[in-house]
């Protein structure tokens, strides 16, 4: 399997827990998945740095590869602030979902359906911008 195969099996698990996410979000408050909650709360940090490995390894050598050392050095740090980021809301999601499974939420239900919300698109647009990255050879 090459890397950019191994990349897109990254984004395909990722992108799964992001539709499982939306799954909870819209259950939100008649019912809450517990399984679901427990499955994205374990998997979705470390799925998420295993994409972001990924990424260093695969598509910032190719970004650095194909532009001119200022831009592709400027696109490679946004990357990585916005890798911190979701990192940071990944633990995050996760800690709520654990308290949800443990009723000891301090958020309202829309405040946590917006949470998820924004986490999960926020990474479906990063992967669809780093899928059409590679896909234009950067």
């Amino acid at each position: 399997m090459s890397g950019q195969d191994t990349l897109e099996e990254g984004y395909q698990n990722l992108l799964g827990l992001c539709d499982r996410l939306e799954a909870i979000a819209d259950s939100l408050p008649r019912r809450i998945d517990t399984a679901g909650c427990r499955e994205v709360a374990i998997r979705l940090p470390s799925t998420l740095l295993a994409v972001h490995r990924l990424e260093d390894e695969i598509l910032f050598p190719a970004i650095t590869a194909a532009r001119c050392p200022d831009d592709g050095q400027r696109l490679i740090e946004r990357l990585r602030d916005e890798h911190r980021h979701d990192g940071e809301a990944a633990a995050q999601v996760a800690r709520t979902l654990n308290d949800l499974l443990h009723s000891r939420s301090p958020h309202s239900w829309e405040a946590i359906g917006y949470m998820l919300r924004a986490f999960f698109e926020t990474v479906r647009r990063h992967v669809a911008t780093e899928r059409l990255l590679l896909a234009e050879r950067i």
